[in-house]
C-alpha cells in the first residue's frame, strides 16, 4: 500500500472494523478458563502476537488489556509516522481489521500474578489458565523521581508521555514556558506539537547532539524551538507550582510546565518472581525499546507463532 488513497480506504475500513466488534468480546468473564495462548498487552505488539497465533490455526487465544480499547500506546500519537503516514490511531485500528474471532478480549483488566503453575490472576478476583504466555506489555517512561535532579517536587512536572495523552486524548493545554528534558523522538515530538501551539519550548540534551529521527528534528528549525546540548537539569524550583529549572551549566530556565523525556525501560513488573520459563514469549518494547512501531509489530507477530510451534511440539 504505497499511496495516500490506499491508506485512506485502509483507514476508513478500520475503522468501521473497530467500532463493529462484539460488544461480548470486549467484557471479562467470571471465573477460570483455560486457554492454549495467553496473551497480555492489547498495543501493537499483541495484537499482532494474537493475529498471528490465529492466522497460524490457533483457536484458544486470550488476550488481557487494562483499558476498555486495544491499541495501546497508539491511541495517543497524534502525529503522523506510523506505517505509510498514518497516525497512532489510525495504525492501531488497521491492524484490529478484520481481527479474529477466536480472539477472546479481556477489557478493563489487569493482570494481577502468575504463578509457576500457568496460572494468571486477574483483577476482579478471576483466574485462567494457558500453555503459552506472550509478555506483550510495553515499556514504561522514566519519571522525575528517578533522576538525580534536587529541589522540590512541584506541580507542573510530567513525563512527556503523560502529557501526550492528555493533549490529545483529553483536550490538556499545558501553561508555558515549557522545558523538556530530553530530546529523544517522544521530547522532539512534544516540543514540537507545543511549539504550534504559540507556547514558548526549550529542549536540553546530556548529550552533544540532538537525537530522535532526522524528520522529527526539524521541528527545531520549523517552530524555531531553543534546543541546548551538552547540559542537563540539576535541580527544579518553585513550590506548590514549578517557576524554573537550574541547568548543569549554571543557567536558570523560568518555566511552568517540566516534561521528562528521558527515555523508556521495559515493563517486565510480571517477570520479577516468575523468571523466564520456558512458556514465555516477550515481544515489543517489553522485549526491546523498538524506535518505530513497525519493529515492534514485527516481534509481535514472531512470539504468536513461536508460541503456537510449541504447543504444536515444533520447537
Amino acid at each position: 500500500m504505497g499511496s495516500s488513497g490506499e491508506w485512506e480506504a485502509v483507514w476508513a475500513s478500520a475503522r468501521a472494523a473497530d467500532a463493529a466488534l462484539p460488544s461480548s468480546r470486549y467484557s471479562g468473564r467470571s471465573g477460570m478458563g483455560h486457554f492454549d495462548i495467553l496473551i497480555i498487552g492489547g498495543g501493537a505488539a499483541g495484537i499482532a502476537a494474537a493475529r498471528a497465533a490465529a492466522d497460524a490455526g490457533c483457536k484458544s487465544i486470550a488476550l488481557v488489556e487494562r483499558k476498555q480499547k486495544l491499541g495501546g500506546i497508539l491511541l495517543q500519537c497524534s502525529h503522523p509516522g506510523f506505517g505509510a503516514g498514518l497516525t497512532g490511531e489510525e495504525y492501531a485500528a488497521a491492524l484490529v481489521q478484520d481481527f479474529p474471532e477466536t480472539v477472546t478480549l479481556f477489557f478493563g483488566t489487569t493482570v494481577l500474578s502468575v504463578e509457576h503453575n500457568k496460572t494468571a490472576h486477574l483483577s476482579g478476583d478471576r483466574q485462567i489458565s494457558f500453555s503459552q504466555l506472550i509478555l506483550a506489555t510495553g515499556s514504561r517512561e522514566i519519571p522525575l523521581g528517578a533522576l538525580p535532579i534536587a529541589g522540590t517536587r512541584p506541580k507542573g512536572v510530567y513525563t512527556a508521555g503523560q502529557m501526550q495523552e492528555m493533549m490529545n486524548l483529553h483536550g490538556f493545554v499545558p501553561q508555558g514556558p515549557v522545558v523538556i528534558l530530553g530530546s529523544g523522538d517522544i521530547g522532539l515530538i512534544m516540543a514540537s506539537q507545543i511549539a504550534a501551539m504559540g507556547i514558548s519550548v526549550t529542549l536540553v540534551e546530556q548529550k552533544e547532539n540532538c537525537g530522535g529521527l532526522a524528520r522529527n528534528r526539524r521541528c527545531l528549525k520549523d517552530n524555531s524551538i531553543r534546543l541546548i546540548c551538552s547540559q542537563t537539569i540539576d535541580a527544579v524550583e518553585g513550590s506548590p507550582a514549578l517557576t524554573g529549572c537550574c541547568l548543569s551549566g549554571g543557567e536558570k530556565i523560568a518555566c511552568r510546565t517540566l516534561l521528562i523525556a528521558a527515555g523508556l525501560v521495559p515493563e517486565r513488573g510480571l517477570l520479577a518472581e516468575l523468571g523466564m520459563p520456558s512458556w514465555l514469549q516477550m515481544c515489543g518494547n517489553c522485549n526491546t525499546v523498538y524506535p518505530m512501531a513497525e519493529g515492534v509489530t514485527a516481534d509481535g507477530r514472531k512470539a504468536g507463532i513461536a508460541a503456537f510451534q510449541k504447543i504444536r511440539g515444533k520447537l
